[in-house]
């Protein structure tokens, strides 16, 4: 996993244009099986804009003209999920609606089922969201949630930099905030990074902790990608 994570995010760094990255993001989540992707923003529990998807012809056709967002579980999800969900973990516990359950359905029929969903904090009260189904297979993939949100993360961060034109500038974090970072890359629990370096699991949520928020990253996932993307933890 993490051999493949670090190709993607070496082959980002000379792209030089949106399409060029759809390109390259859309064949990293076909190697993982997914059929289906899409990039959208959603405000107050709807979507506001879709920079870009591949579904089968006439999906999001139906999608905009039903104004299915209103009843998407996925799309009142992102606001408050924490990190990646699989469209299934959107079953309350009164179960879905009628209206929910026909949504489903319909999409079904329309060719885009089994899904999972990456939200990522956009500006303001936005949220990014990235997600990605079947088309036509009936196997779900393998759940590698966490690569799959770091080539999302990674996608995204690279989309900023070339359509927001957004610029992060050089973060200064502490020897042990860093390595710290280090070993989340390696896929460390805070228990063993703790027993690593000789210090407490509680120092360790610390060090995270504070490398999260000089980052701007809102879980250590995310602060390991923009820790590569910045040169503070090696490829």
């Amino acid at each position: 996993m993490v051999a493949h994570i670090e190709e993607f995010i070496e082959s980002t760094q000379n792209i030089g244009s949106a399409p060029a990255l759809k390109k390259l993001f859309l064949s990293a989540v076909a190697e993982e099986g997914y059929e289906n992707a899409v990039f959208a923003r959603a405000n107050n529990r709807r979507l506001v804009s879709i920079p870009w998807s591949e579904f089968p012809a006439g999906y999001l056709d139906n999608y905009k003209a039903e104004e299915w967002d209103r009843i998407d579980p996925v799309v009142q999800r992102v606001h408050s999920a924490r990190g990646p969900f699989r469209w299934s973990d959107t079953y309350s516990r009164g179960g879905f609606s009628r209206e929910q359950k026909s949504f489903f359905e319909k999409c079904r029929e329309l060719g885009v089922h089994s899904g999972i969903t990456i939200p990522i904090r956009g500006t303001g009260h936005e949220v990014d969201l990235i997600s990605l189904s079947l088309r036509d297979n009936d196997h779900v993939p393998s759940q590698r949630m966490t690569h799959i949100y770091m080539l999302s993360v990674q996608y995204w961060l690279k989309y900023c930099e070339l359509a927001d034109r957004r610029e992060y500038e050089t973060i200064a974090l502490t020897a042990q905030e860093l390595e710290c970072l280090r070993w989340c890359k390696e896929g460390k629990t805070n228990w063993e990074i703790g027993e690593i370096l000789k210090i407490s699991e509680k120092t360790v949520e610390f060090h995270l902790s504070n490398a999260m928020r000089k980052l701007g990253a809102s879980n250590r996932i995310t602060a390991v990608i923009i820790g590569i993307k910045g040169g503070l933890i090696p490829l």
